[in-house]
């Protein structure tokens, strides 16, 4: 890490995958998350540095390409928006999985995992969470190499109550019914992408019918009663795709 440009990531350990599982709370606003990140150690390191922001690590751990498992302590830099995972032992240079469970707060500041509201047809507000992560806001929501060179492939799980809808950058793979009127909604893997191009925002939305472009669907979804204006949308995201 240079000493002239602290809050650059060092580039001895890179992300390749991300499997990321988040729960959102949209009565006490506030998420937990875990996720596995596999990685490749450049060369052997004691301590793995990635970006944090407003989020509380409860534990970590790394498991190398020989199957050891090692505990990481956690040093939160609040400043410089990072976290210092240190190990007691050298990691070795080459693959790895490493695992971090925290949690976080959907802020009402735009921007992250943040929270917002609409009115519904009884003129109540209701809840939804939404992110905005460009340009370096996605360490807001989950621990992470957030610059734009470190490209990976993001692999989304949203745990959300039964009655509400869950988006990301891919197709749902399955939804797993869950304890307590919960399920899990499983994406598929993204393209290998920067972590500001991640996205994914819960709620009550209905689609659209499906229109063709290509091989792919595309859906334009709004908040209930609000569908029948996604026409516009349709029409205008076909004809982008297509050319």
């Amino acid at each position: 890490m240079s000493a002239e440009k602290p809050y650059r990531l060092p580039t001895n350990v890179t992300p390749e995958r991300y499997e990321l599982k988040l729960t959102p709370d949209l009565t006490t606003w506030t998420f937990t998350g875990d996720e596995r990140i596999s990685i490749h150690v450049h060369e052997p390191v004691r301590e793995i540095i990635l970006n944090a922001a407003e989020l509380e690590l409860h534990a970590v751990s790394l498991q190398t390409a020989d199957g050891k498992v090692r505990e990481g302590r956690v040093n939160l830099d609040a400043e410089n928006e990072r976290a210092t995972l240190s190990f007691a032992e050298p990691v070795p240079a080459g693959g790895g999985d490493l695992q971090i469970q925290f949690s976080g707060i959907l802020n009402d500041k735009l921007h992250g995992f943040y929270r917002s509201t609409y009115k519904g047809a009884d003129g109540q507000d209701k809840p939804l969470a939404s992110t905005q992560f460009e340009s370096t806001d996605a360490r807001r929501a989950f621990p992470c190499w957030d610059e734009p060179a470190f490209k990976a492939v993001y692999q989304v799980t949203l745990v959300v109550d039964e009655k509400l809808t869950a988006i990301s950058n891919a197709r749902v793979v399955r939804e797993n019914a869950l304890p307590g009127n919960k399920k899990a909604v499983v994406f598929a893997d993204s393209m290998k992408m920067s972590t500001y191009l991640v996205a994914f925002i819960v709620g009550e939305f209905e689609a659209s019918a499906p229109v063709m472009v290509g091989n792919a669907p595309l859906r334009v979804c709004a908040v209930p009663g609000k569908k029948h204006l996604a026409t516009f949308a349709v029409d205008i995201g076909k004809a982008s795709l297509e050319h």
